[in-house]
């Protein structure tokens, strides 16, 4: 058996995977690495799925990539499956680089597909070098323990059994076989970071410093031990301060408690999107005269302070499904995706302020009036609860410091062109409830889209 195969076998084995285990969908591109990863996991006898993903990025060579990747799954035994991408779409909608949307794009394919398969493994042919490619991308951009680890040898349904061998390895085996690959000329031009580091970067500290590649893996495989204590500490921290749902955080007691509390703080909130600065800035809210009713947001979270809790909620998006609908409020149930209307009595009612609940006077319902629920417009207004005059929705956006996806995914609840509510931001003071009131219509987020 080759070096090559050896350590792959060893990998899969250490990953608790055998050949009689079931299928494993194998990322193929049709370059070097994920070549070797196909064929020797189809050598080593297991069932593969090859996943070949289109682009249309690079014209003639993305059909000769496509062709390749069929020819290679054909004769190495394993099924094949494509999916061709608008990556151009795409980038227009979540406004994001080109490297971003593909890598979107594509794991969201493969868990689509893992699922279809039955919730299979994907096996991508990340190797060394792209690891410690990974480490200088983390380290430049700025990161914590681990951003510097390095990835992983499995993270849900993705597994890495190729992380220590070696690009040259990989292509040295297909040679020995006398397997095709090609070659992907964008990786020889240097215009992204990843490629400079890789064809600039790299060489020259290993012509400077020749042991740099065995101490850039031993410091990863420390950090990789550091951050797994780290995180088994942080899990006992965290439940302290958080409910057993993690909606709700005692961030006031957390200040009190812990001496690096906006660390702490970001630990429990950056898989929701929030960075370091943010939860500084929730913090700092903490001593401010308006501390209760600030409303922090990111990555379609939503975070509500409130006398030293922070409530956390989702963002309800648009979809596509959803961009203008013509709802009825008449009666309860849903009304729309992720809303659901109740009547409710005087006696009934528990105010919710987190914006993620409308109460109206019922009065709103009389003369059969027009209720959608659509996108914002540049220019919409509202008369925020609470305040005179109107404000416009643009503004309640920036204070909320919502990103140009997260602005387009927020919805306007309207009544005869009159807007209600910015979902999960702000209700406005038509049709109020007040000491009079009755009869109540209460709206409620149940779900994100």
């Amino acid at each position: 058996m080759s070096k090559f195969l050896s350590i792959i076998s060893g990998a899969m084995h250490r990953l608790g995977m055998r050949p009689d285990s079931g299928r494993i969908i194998v990322a193929l591109s049709g370059g070097a690495d994920s070549v070797a990863l196909l064929s020797a996991l189809c050598e080593l006898g297991y069932k593969c799925v090859a996943a070949h993903c289109d682009f249309h990025l690079r014209g003639d060579e993305s059909e000769r990539d496509r062709q390749h990747a069929r020819a290679i799954a054909e004769s190495s035994g394993a099924d094949y499956e494509e999916i061709h991408f608008d990556v151009k779409a795409y980038r227009r909608k979540h406004q994001i680089s080109v490297e971003m949307a593909c890598r979107d794009l594509r794991y969201e394919w493969f868990h689509k597909l893992s699922e279809r398969y039955g919730n299979i493994p994907v096996a991508v042919a990340h190797h060394h070098n792209d690891n410690v490619e990974t480490l200088f991308l983390n380290l430049f951009r700025g990161t914590g323990i681990s951003g510097l680890a390095g990835m992983r040898p499995r993270n849900g349904i993705i597994i890495r059994p190729m992380l220590d061998t070696t690009r040259s390895q990989a292509e040295e085996y297909l040679r020995d076989r006398g397997i095709r690959f090609i070659v992907d000329s964008s990786n020889l031009v240097n215009d992204v970071k990843r490629n400079r580091i890789r064809n600039i970067v790299i060489p020259a500290i290993m012509e400077q410093f020749a042991d740099a590649d065995k101490g850039l893996t031993s410091t990863m495989d420390n950090l990789r031990r550091t951050g797994d204590l780290y995180r088994d500490l942080l899990e006992e921290r965290v439940a302290r301060y958080t409910s057993p749902d993690g909606m709700d955080i005692n961030v006031r007691l957390l200040a009190e408690e812990n001496r690096e509390s906006p660390t702490l703080l970001y630990e429990i909130l950056r898989d929701k999107g929030f960075n370091y600065t943010q939860t500084a800035n929730i913090l700092a809210a903490l001593s401010g005269d308006t501390a209760s009713g600030r409303i922090f947001t990111a990555a379609g979270w939503r975070g509500l302070l409130d006398r030293g809790t922070l409530h956390l909620s989702k963002l309800l998006a648009v979809s596509e499904e959803n961009l203008y609908v013509q709802i009825d409020l008449s009666s309860d149930g849903p009304c729309a995706p992720g809303l659901e209307v109740s009547h409710i009595s005087r006696e009934e009612l528990s105010f919710d302020r987190s914006g993620e609940t409308l109460y109206l006077d019922a009065s709103a319902l009389e003369g059969s009036p027009e209720f959608i629920l659509r996108q914002w417009h540049e220019g919409d207004r509202i008369a925020p609860f609470g305040m005179k005059g109107t404000r416009l929705v643009s503004d309640i956006f920036s204070d909320a410091k919502l990103s140009v996806d997260e602005k387009k995914k927020t919805r306007i609840l309207q009544r005869n062109g009159v807007i209600l509510w910015v979902l999960g931001l702000r209700t406005s003071r038509h049709f109020a409830v007040t000491d009079k009131s009755t009869d109540i219509v209460r709206i409620r987020a149940t779900a994100t889209n």
